[in-house]
Order: structure tokens, then sequence, then C-alpha cells
């Protein structure tokens, strides 16, 4: 099984001494970066399934090209939640007729970040959504199976209340109300190692994700992977997360796009498994 970041916020230096992961990339290719998060998943049996689709065409299609993955022999997209940077490179699948997974109301309403005054609209593009009537969707709020050992979580249930979802507006019936991210879903890869979780931001709560992972399929969490949106976190609870993820027996921890530097720096400190993937990286199990 193969593990290859295709669109992160950081393209490392081409060199990396970690143990598990290996740069792809070369003198005369050069992958780009960009705020949003894709990661293609390549089973033992060959089978391709992409994990999110980044925040633009230009970066995710570029990115894959110097790998020589054209979109249509993706065998299933997944799309973990409806935001901007994890669905901006969707069109050449939709084009493609690629199986799209995801949640019902992943693109539904218009969707907002908050800071302060600041509100950012964080929505769907509307050249994705225009496109979607001639899309091979398929939306579930229940764990289904995408490919042979590769699972939708479903809906992530809310245990720990120090994991809040963050300050985020969703638009609907034309009133603006709290946007609990229910429609965010992560992956399970069944390993020979072990239990693969990925995350595409974690917006529910990562420690949420792995209870919930390890409680449905009963396997030891060999890897955590992706996005847990730890940045900004006080330090209180960044200390609760590694506790717990510890405490639920995660294995290796590989943080990417919105876990913010100082949560990095925390469980670099931590894990003795722990794993940079920048773009261009991949991880070969």
């Amino acid at each position: 099984m193969r593990l290859i970041s295709i669109v992160d916020n950081v393209s490392a230096p081409p060199h990396s001494i970690a143990g598990l992961v290996k740069r792809l990339e070369s003198p005369d290719r050069h992958f780009l970066s960009e705020h949003g998060f894709s990661l293609l998943v390549e089973t033992d049996k060959g089978q391709k399934v992409l994990v999110d689709a980044g925040a633009s065409e230009e970066v995710l299609e570029h990115n894959l090209a110097l790998l020589g993955i054209p979109p249509q022999s993706i065998d299933a997209v997944f799309i973990s939640h409806g935001h901007y940077d994890h669905v901006g490179g969707l069109l050449p699948f939709i084009k493609a007729r690629v199986p799209i997974y995801s949640h019902p109301n992943t693109f539904q309403g218009k969707r907002f970040a908050v800071a302060g005054i600041k509100v950012t609209d964080i929505s769907v593009p509307p050249r994705i959504l225009e496109a979607l009537p001639g899309a091979n969707l398929n939306l579930s709020s229940s764990s289904v199976e995408i490919v042979e050992g590769v699972r939708t979580s479903g809906e992530i249930q809310r245990q720990f209340p120090f994991e809040p979802a963050g300050n985020y507006l969703r638009e609907e019936e034309g009133k603006m109300i709290e946007d609990s991210m229910s429609d965010e879903q992560a992956l399970y890869l069944a390993s020979k190692k072990g239990l693969i979780i990925i995350s595409g931001c974690g917006h529910g709560g990562v420690v949420n994700v792995v209870q919930q992972a390890r409680k449905a399929t009963g396997s030891k969490v060999f890897m955590l992977v992706g996005g847990f949106h730890l940045y900004g976190g006080d330090t209180d609870r960044l200390l609760k997360t590694m506790d717990h993820l510890k405490n639920l027996g995660v294995e290796r921890v590989v943080p990417t796009h919105c876990t913010g530097f100082e949560a990095m720096k925390l469980l670099s400190d931590r894990f003795t498994g722990f794993e940079l993937l920048s773009v261009g990286s991949e991880i070969d199990i």
C-alpha cells in the first residue's frame, strides 16, 4: 500500500531522513503546494483512491501529471467534507465520471469561517456545484466500502468536549447557523501493519475520529495521517489530544495541512513514530 501526498500546504526540500517517507521529487520535476489537501491511496491490488482534491485544478493536475496519473485512471475519489480547499480540484474527476464518495451534506449551502469580525467564504466553488449534476456521486452518512480494504467512517460521533469544531457558519434556508461539520468523515485503510486512518481536516476532533475507528473496526491503529485541525488550539487542548492519542494506542502520526506548527512540534516531541509527509512524498507500507 502506498500513500502519496498530492496537495498540501508544504512542499519540503527534496531529501528526507524520515524512516517511512520517500521523496519523489527530482531535479527535472517539481511539485507545487497550496493551502489544501489531497492524498492518493494505492492499495496492494493496485486500486487508486484519491482522498480530497485540494484547492485548485492547477495544482492537483500538475502534481498528478508529474506522477503520470491522469484523472481517469483513479478508481474513486473520497471527499472528506465540503470546504473549498478539499474540493477545488474536483472538476476533472467529475468530467471523467470517476465515482465520488462523500456525505449528503458536503455540497449543500454556503459555508464560512469566522475569526473575530472577519468572515471568510470557504464554500464549495460555484464551478464545482454547476458540474455536479453530471457527477457519479455516491453520498452516504453511514460507513461504506469504496474498494476492498478502504472504507469511509460515516459521521463522526462527538464524545470529547475538548474538541470543538471551531467557529464556522453555514447558510441554511436563507439563515446563518452554526456549522458543526457533521458532514466530515474520515477514511479507514486495512493494512498489513494495522489500521490506517486518514483525516481530511479533523473538524470533528482527531481523538473522536480515532475512538470511533477503534470501536468500529476492532483494530489497532498503526497510523493517523492528514489534517488534525489543531492550529490556534490552546496548550491544554493540544496536550489532551496527545495524551488521548497515546492512550488509544496510535503508533505513528503523520500530521499535515491544518495541524499547525505548535501541534506538530508537540507531536514530534511525544511520538517516536512521527513523520512529515510533504507534497511529492510517499509512504510505502
